[in-house]
């Protein structure tokens, strides 16, 4: 189980049912505390092996990452007793990290109190790392789903794949739905379920905003959109959507306006959202 310095919401983006004129096959497990699961279309792999790879996968990731695992590389690295630059996988992922707070403003970070802690981008990488491995079975039609960050890929039998994200204000399940017409990895961050939980990484202060949730869309790379969720939603009122468009980052807000609740996306969400 990943330990969160900047929460995000788990489960803040719903899929809908699949075409009943295609058969499409899914697994799913427990890992990262919360859930995972794979729907797929496919005809020639065995699913057994299959979820037997993605399992082996997740707990390799598990072991390099978890600050809850006391044996895990993280673990070692916090207590002095590794370095992050002997393992590639490690440092890779601590330099896109770097990267995305360079460009944040120092609105995401992963070095808090002298200690580590990739929970806020090692989901989105363990999400991209089970696309690799359907990719590398030729699997082209799939959803990869970990604890609210989502890949898709294909279609899902003659309709493309969708999502909804959920409505912040809890008046209703769902805010909008979506259709994915193209490859795509999306992220929420959020904390209308727990208001107050979620820290500023400038101040260690509970971030005072009018931002209900903010959800984002990436071509390539669910690290990227599950480290932008985060650092859009711990930006200060008024500067996200500038933040957003300034990095074109794929961003749709959900906030309150004189005590309504209205939404707004970036330029790059309207070009992938169709």
């Amino acid at each position: 189980m990943f330990k969160y310095f900047l929460k995000t919401s788990l489960i803040s983006l719903f899929l809908f049912g699949c075409s009943s004129a295609t058969e499409i096959k899914s697994l799913q497990g427990e890992i990262f505390g919360t859930t995972w699961q794979v729907k797929y279309v496919d005809n020639q792999i065995d699913p057994e092996d299959l979820n037997k790879s993605l399992i082996y996968e997740l707990n390799r990731i598990n072991k390099v990452f978890s600050t809850y695992i006391v044996d895990s590389y993280i673990s070692k690295v916090n207590r002095g007793e590794a370095s992050e630059f002997e393992n590639n996988e490690f440092l890779k992922l601590i330099n896109l990290a770097l990267k995305i707070k360079n460009q944040s403003n120092g609105f995401f970070n992963i070095y808090i109190n002298n200690q580590y802690d990739l929970n806020a981008i090692a989901k989105g990488y363990a999400v991209d790392n089970l696309a690799k491995i359907l990719n590398s079975k030729n699997i082209t039609n799939f959803m990869i789903e970990i604890g609210g960050e989502i890949r898709f890929e294909g279609f899902k039998g003659a309709k493309n794949w969708n999502f909804a994200v959920i409505e912040p204000s809890l008046s209703k399940f769902i805010h909008k739905r979506f259709d994915v017409k193209r490859n795509l990895s999306i992220a929420t961050s959020g904390d209308y379920r727990n208001p107050g939980h979620i820290m500023n990484p400038l101040t260690d202060l509970p971030i005072a905003t009018k931002l209900m949730s903010v959800t984002v869309l990436n071509e390539t790379s669910t690290a990227i959109s599950d480290a932008w969720a985060t650092a859009l939603y711990a930006t200060p009122n008024n500067e996200w959507m500038q933040l957003a468009n300034k990095n074109n980052i794929a961003a749709y807000f959900i906030y309150r306006e004189s005590e309504k609740t209205v939404s707004s996306s970036t330029s790059k969400w309207n070009e992938l959202i169709e």
